[in-house]
């Protein structure tokens, strides 16, 4: 794939491409800044606090994969804690991982996102995030990656605990853009994606092997990084 920057020509392209959506909507959390290692180690931290032992990527994969924070340390500890510990140790945990993030100057917004932000916003397409992480989370990425230079806040979607699934979350950013249809989302989990397709958007899915070998005719391009991008969706389309 060819390295792109917003030439005429590439903004040509990009809006014949884009002519198609009134709006894109992103996943945060492994689509616009690869952070699992941080959650791990935020995980890690909590696991050997409560003398569980240490918590690897493959340990997540393979025993609490699809938990949410109280069904992974409910798992972890046997359930010998009251559920409000556990909320307290689901807090202790977020903490944890905002100051790793924080510390961590390599954890930015992934390549070529900054520019296709810039590309949007100068283009008047409407575009937001919903994500499944809690609102101290969002309002710290608010912060830390200055992304209301590009989104309005209140438009982004995340668990409040109202949401049953990402198709939920997705159909409220819908109407948060004050849009219907022809959305594109970038996601990169196979739950994402199978939500994003149930309100009939098509996807950008980060290139990963489950999502390559799942196939539907509107994941239209597979994207390691975003400073591709325009190569990338004019080829799947």
């Amino acid at each position: 794939l060819l390295k792109i920057s917003l030439s005429l020509y590439d903004r040509h392209i990009y809006q014949e491409v884009f002519m198609n959506y009134q709006a894109v909507i992103f996943d945060f959390n492994g689509t616009l800044i690869f952070d699992t290692p941080l959650h791990i180690k935020a995980w890690d931290t909590i696991s050997k606090s409560l003398h569980c032992g240490p918590i690897t990527l493959e340990t997540i994969l393979t025993k609490y994969w699809g938990l949410n924070n109280i069904g992974l340390l409910k798992g972890l500890t046997d359930h010998r804690y009251t559920d409000e510990e556990y909320q307290q140790l689901s807090k202790k945990k977020e903490f944890l991982y905002r100051s790793y993030v924080k510390a961590d100057p390599t954890c930015q917004l992934v390549h070529g996102v900054p520019t296709f932000f810039d590309y949007l916003k100068k283009e008047h397409i409407p575009f937001t995030i919903a994500s499944a992480s809690i609102k101290e989370n969002i309002d710290f990425y608010v912060h830390h990656f200055h992304l209301d230079q590009w989104i309005d806040p209140k438009s982004i979607v995340y668990d409040d605990g109202t949401y049953a699934n990402k198709k939920e979350m997705y159909q409220q950013a819908k109407k948060n853009l004050k849009v219907q249809d022809h959305i594109l989302i970038f996601e990169d989990s196979i739950n994402g994606v199978k939500g994003a397709l149930e309100i009939g958007a098509d996807v950008v899915a980060i290139d990963t092997p489950v999502l390559r070998s799942f196939h539907h005719p509107n994941i239209k391009a597979y994207i390691q990084d975003y400073q591709d991008i325009l190569s990338v969706l004019e080829s799947g389309f």
